[in-house]
Protein backbone atom coordinates (compact mmCIF):
# COMPACT_ATOMS: atom_id res chain seq x y z
CA UNK A 1 0.00 0.00 0.00
CA UNK A 2 1.89 3.52 -1.24
CA UNK A 3 -0.34 5.54 1.04
CA UNK A 4 1.94 6.41 4.43
CA UNK A 5 0.37 4.61 7.08
CA UNK A 6 1.27 5.95 10.59
CA UNK A 7 -0.49 6.95 13.49
CA UNK A 8 -2.91 10.05 13.72
CA UNK A 9 -2.67 10.68 17.39
CA UNK A 10 -1.54 14.63 17.95
CA UNK A 11 1.24 16.02 19.74
CA UNK A 12 0.89 17.37 23.10
CA UNK A 13 1.29 21.14 22.51
CA UNK A 14 4.80 22.76 23.67
CA UNK A 15 5.31 23.63 26.97
CA UNK A 16 2.43 21.19 28.25
CA UNK A 17 -0.33 23.84 26.95
CA UNK A 18 -3.65 23.01 25.44
CA UNK A 19 -3.49 20.72 22.13
CA UNK A 20 -4.31 22.71 19.19
CA UNK A 21 -6.91 21.78 16.62
CA UNK A 22 -5.34 19.68 13.80
CA UNK A 23 -4.62 21.32 10.71
CA UNK A 24 -6.40 20.95 7.43
CA UNK A 25 -3.83 19.35 6.01
CA UNK A 26 -3.46 17.13 8.85
CA UNK A 27 -7.57 16.28 8.47
CA UNK A 28 -6.64 15.50 4.88
CA UNK A 29 -3.42 12.93 5.40
CA UNK A 30 -5.54 11.36 8.27
CA UNK A 31 -8.38 11.09 5.85
CA UNK A 32 -6.67 9.80 2.69
CA UNK A 33 -5.13 6.88 5.39
CA UNK A 34 -8.76 5.99 6.59
CA UNK A 35 -9.49 5.33 3.06
CA UNK A 36 -6.58 3.36 2.58
CA UNK A 37 -7.39 0.90 5.43
CA UNK A 38 -10.69 0.51 4.47
CA UNK A 39 -9.76 -0.76 0.82
CA UNK A 40 -7.50 -3.05 2.44
CA UNK A 41 -10.09 -4.53 4.15
CA UNK A 42 -12.41 -5.15 1.59
CA UNK A 43 -12.71 -8.53 0.68
CA UNK A 44 -13.60 -8.31 -2.96
CA UNK A 45 -10.61 -5.92 -3.62
CA UNK A 46 -8.24 -7.72 -1.80
CA UNK A 47 -9.27 -11.08 -3.83
CA UNK A 48 -9.11 -8.85 -7.23
CA UNK A 49 -5.67 -8.11 -6.05
CA UNK A 50 -4.73 -11.40 -5.12
CA UNK A 51 -5.39 -12.87 -8.71
CA UNK A 52 -4.25 -10.02 -10.40
CA UNK A 53 -7.44 -9.60 -11.96
CA UNK A 54 -6.22 -6.08 -12.86
CA UNK A 55 -3.51 -6.92 -14.39
CA UNK A 56 -0.04 -7.43 -13.12
CA UNK A 57 -0.01 -4.06 -11.62
CA UNK A 58 -3.31 -4.73 -9.23
CA UNK A 59 -1.88 -3.69 -6.08
CA UNK A 60 -0.45 -0.18 -7.53
CA UNK A 61 -4.08 0.00 -8.77
CA UNK A 62 -5.37 0.10 -5.26
CA UNK A 63 -3.59 2.30 -4.38
CA UNK A 64 -4.82 4.58 -7.41
CA UNK A 65 -8.18 3.45 -5.91
CA UNK A 66 -7.77 5.38 -3.02
CA UNK A 67 -6.56 8.54 -4.21
CA UNK A 68 -9.12 8.73 -6.19
CA UNK A 69 -12.07 8.65 -4.01
CA UNK A 70 -10.19 11.36 -1.92
CA UNK A 71 -10.38 13.08 -5.36
CA UNK A 72 -13.74 12.63 -5.45
CA UNK A 73 -14.19 14.04 -2.11
CA UNK A 74 -12.14 17.38 -2.54
CA UNK A 75 -13.93 17.76 -6.21
CA UNK A 76 -17.49 16.98 -5.67
CA UNK A 77 -19.67 19.35 -3.50
CA UNK A 78 -20.07 17.53 -0.19
CA UNK A 79 -23.49 17.12 -0.40
CA UNK A 80 -23.05 15.26 -3.35
CA UNK A 81 -20.68 12.31 -2.28
CA UNK A 82 -23.02 10.57 -0.47
CA UNK A 83 -23.32 6.77 0.49
CA UNK A 84 -24.91 5.58 -2.43
CA UNK A 85 -23.27 7.83 -4.65
CA UNK A 86 -19.75 6.80 -3.64
CA UNK A 87 -21.20 3.03 -3.51
CA UNK A 88 -21.90 3.92 -7.37
CA UNK A 89 -18.03 5.02 -8.24
CA UNK A 90 -16.53 1.84 -6.14
CA UNK A 91 -18.73 -0.78 -8.20
CA UNK A 92 -17.69 1.12 -11.22
CA UNK A 93 -14.01 1.23 -10.32
CA UNK A 94 -13.96 -2.32 -9.58
CA UNK A 95 -15.97 -3.19 -12.92
CA UNK A 96 -13.75 -0.98 -15.22
CA UNK A 97 -10.19 -1.83 -13.53
CA UNK A 98 -10.48 -4.92 -11.99
CA UNK A 99 -13.06 -6.67 -14.47
CA UNK A 100 -15.28 -7.60 -11.12
CA UNK A 101 -18.80 -7.28 -10.90
CA UNK A 102 -19.23 -7.47 -6.86
CA UNK A 103 -23.26 -9.18 -6.34
CA UNK A 104 -23.17 -8.58 -2.85
CA UNK A 105 -23.77 -5.61 -0.19
CA UNK A 106 -20.04 -4.93 0.36
CA UNK A 107 -19.83 -2.09 -2.07
CA UNK A 108 -22.30 -0.01 0.07
CA UNK A 109 -20.84 -1.29 3.36
CA UNK A 110 -17.42 0.33 2.20
CA UNK A 111 -19.20 3.10 1.18
CA UNK A 112 -20.78 3.66 4.28
CA UNK A 113 -17.49 3.69 6.47
CA UNK A 114 -15.79 5.91 4.09
CA UNK A 115 -18.18 8.81 4.74
CA UNK A 116 -18.37 8.43 8.07
CA UNK A 117 -14.59 8.66 8.33
CA UNK A 118 -14.85 11.70 6.58
CA UNK A 119 -17.48 13.02 8.94
CA UNK A 120 -15.34 11.97 12.26
CA UNK A 121 -12.03 13.19 10.59
CA UNK A 122 -13.39 16.62 9.87
CA UNK A 123 -14.39 16.73 13.36
CA UNK A 124 -10.71 16.01 14.25
CA UNK A 125 -11.43 13.16 15.98
CA UNK A 126 -8.81 10.28 14.44
CA UNK A 127 -9.97 7.48 17.38
CA UNK A 128 -11.14 5.67 15.21
CA UNK A 129 -8.71 5.41 12.43
CA UNK A 130 -5.82 4.92 14.92
CA UNK A 131 -7.64 1.91 16.16
CA UNK A 132 -7.75 1.02 11.88
CA UNK A 133 -4.25 1.10 12.23
CA UNK A 134 -2.90 -0.61 14.66
CA UNK A 135 -5.64 -3.82 13.33
CA UNK A 136 -3.79 -2.97 10.20
CA UNK A 137 -0.06 -3.15 11.77
CA UNK A 138 -1.50 -6.71 13.28
CA UNK A 139 -2.21 -8.15 10.05
CA UNK A 140 0.47 -7.43 8.94
CA UNK A 141 2.79 -8.52 11.44
CA UNK A 142 1.05 -11.89 11.01
CA UNK A 143 1.72 -11.45 7.10
CA UNK A 144 -1.83 -10.47 5.88
CA UNK A 145 -4.90 -12.44 5.53
CA UNK A 146 -5.85 -14.72 2.10
CA UNK A 147 -9.29 -14.28 1.61
CA UNK A 148 -11.92 -17.05 0.59
CA UNK A 149 -14.12 -16.67 -1.83
CA UNK A 150 -17.40 -18.37 -2.90
CA UNK A 151 -17.06 -18.94 -7.16
CA UNK A 152 -20.20 -17.44 -8.90
CA UNK A 153 -21.46 -20.01 -11.92
CA UNK A 154 -22.79 -17.88 -15.29
CA UNK A 155 -26.35 -17.95 -15.67
CA UNK A 156 -26.46 -21.04 -18.03
CA UNK A 157 -25.18 -23.14 -14.89
CA UNK A 158 -27.21 -21.78 -12.27
CA UNK A 159 -29.60 -25.23 -12.60
CA UNK A 160 -26.56 -26.24 -10.36
CA UNK A 161 -28.42 -27.93 -6.99
CA UNK A 162 -27.14 -25.65 -3.83
CA UNK A 163 -25.77 -29.29 -2.32
CA UNK A 164 -23.27 -29.13 -4.92
CA UNK A 165 -22.37 -25.54 -4.36
CA UNK A 166 -22.31 -25.88 -0.65
CA UNK A 167 -19.44 -29.31 -1.13
CA UNK A 168 -17.70 -27.22 -2.92
CA UNK A 169 -17.22 -24.33 -0.53
CA UNK A 170 -16.42 -26.81 1.70
CA UNK A 171 -13.50 -27.95 -0.34
CA UNK A 172 -11.92 -25.06 -0.58
CA UNK A 173 -11.72 -24.07 3.06
CA UNK A 174 -10.38 -27.70 3.66
CA UNK A 175 -7.51 -27.34 0.77
CA UNK A 176 -6.97 -23.95 1.87
CA UNK A 177 -6.81 -23.70 5.30
CA UNK A 178 -6.60 -19.62 4.77
CA UNK A 179 -7.97 -17.81 7.60
CA UNK A 180 -11.76 -16.44 7.53
CA UNK A 181 -13.01 -13.20 7.13
CA UNK A 182 -16.50 -13.34 7.30
CA UNK A 183 -18.92 -14.36 4.74
CA UNK A 184 -16.70 -14.74 1.40
CA UNK A 185 -17.77 -12.20 -1.92
CA UNK A 186 -19.46 -13.34 -4.08
CA UNK A 187 -17.80 -12.17 -7.21
CA UNK A 188 -18.17 -12.47 -11.00
CA UNK A 189 -15.53 -11.59 -13.93
CA UNK A 190 -17.27 -8.55 -16.06
CA UNK A 191 -17.48 -10.05 -19.42
CA UNK A 192 -15.34 -8.75 -22.03
CA UNK A 193 -17.87 -9.66 -24.87
CA UNK A 194 -18.17 -6.18 -27.58
CA UNK A 195 -21.87 -5.25 -27.93
CA UNK A 196 -23.57 -6.72 -30.81
CA UNK A 197 -26.58 -4.70 -32.95
CA UNK A 198 -29.64 -6.49 -32.80
CA UNK A 199 -31.88 -6.14 -36.05
CA UNK A 200 -35.95 -6.72 -35.43
CA UNK A 201 -38.12 -7.78 -37.87
CA UNK A 202 -39.23 -4.59 -39.05
CA UNK A 203 -35.13 -3.68 -40.53
CA UNK A 204 -34.70 -1.19 -37.46
CA UNK A 205 -31.26 -1.55 -35.71
CA UNK A 206 -31.11 -1.89 -31.52
CA UNK A 207 -28.28 -1.90 -29.59
CA UNK A 208 -27.79 -4.11 -26.75
CA UNK A 209 -25.67 -2.44 -23.90
CA UNK A 210 -23.93 -4.29 -20.93
CA UNK A 211 -26.25 -4.90 -17.80
CA UNK A 212 -24.85 -3.57 -15.17
CA UNK A 213 -24.82 -5.56 -11.74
Amino acid sequence: MATSLHSSNPQPAPGGGVTLPPSPEKIQQTFDLSIALVLSTWPALTLAVQNSWGGPLSSEKRDWFAGAISDLFSTQPATTVDVEYLEEFLLQVMNDEFEVNVEDDSGAEVASKIVGLRKLTRQGDFGLVDEMYEMWRAREAKGGEKVNFQKVQGEEDDDVDEESEGDYSEEVEEEDGDIEMGEAPRLVQASKEKIVPKVDEEGFTEVVGKKRR
